[in-house]
């Protein structure tokens, strides 16, 4: 691999001039999806449900609601590091105000997870019903 001069650095004080190269990217291992083959979806997609259904504990509860739930219960102690867009991603998602990767519903059906439990947590918390009604807000809009 060559480097490409990209300009000279000349100096007032006669020191010889100096080549300043041009860092070649290195270029993106996969392209835009609708360049992808076939298999390569396929595989994509398969790897994209392992990742949002499968347990690091080996339980049936998949680790992306197991993430949901921590974040509910960082919201709850009021924990100062909590990503907030994270949070307000996750409240939306598991309100289904959209559907994301693999929606709500799909990834709590493929695992035999009620998908009310999570959203029962929700409406039944005064907090974080507020926080998704902002995030409702935010999105969705409003009529008033």
């Amino acid at each position: 691999m060559q480097a490409e001069v990209a300009a000279w650095q000349l100096d007032m004080f006669d020191a010889p001039a100096a080549p300043i190269a041009r860092v070649q990217a290195k270029p993106d291992p996969l392209p835009d999806p609708h360049l992808w083959s076939a298999a390569v979806k396929d595989k994509m997609v398969d790897a994209l449900i392992s990742l949002a259904t499968d347990s690091r504990r080996g339980d049936n509860m998949p680790e992306s609601l197991m993430d949901c739930a921590a974040l509910f219960n960082e919201r709850l102690k009021n924990r100062k590091k909590m990503e907030t867009e994270d949070y307000r991603a996750t409240l939306g998602w598991v309100m289904e105000f959209w559907k994301g990767a693999l929606p709500y519903r799909l990834v709590c059906q493929i695992n035999g997870v009620d998908p009310e439990i999570l959203q029962d947590v929700i409406l039944s918390n005064p907090l974080l019903k507020r926080d998704m009604e902002e995030v409702r807000r935010d999105c969705i809009g409003t009529l008033l």
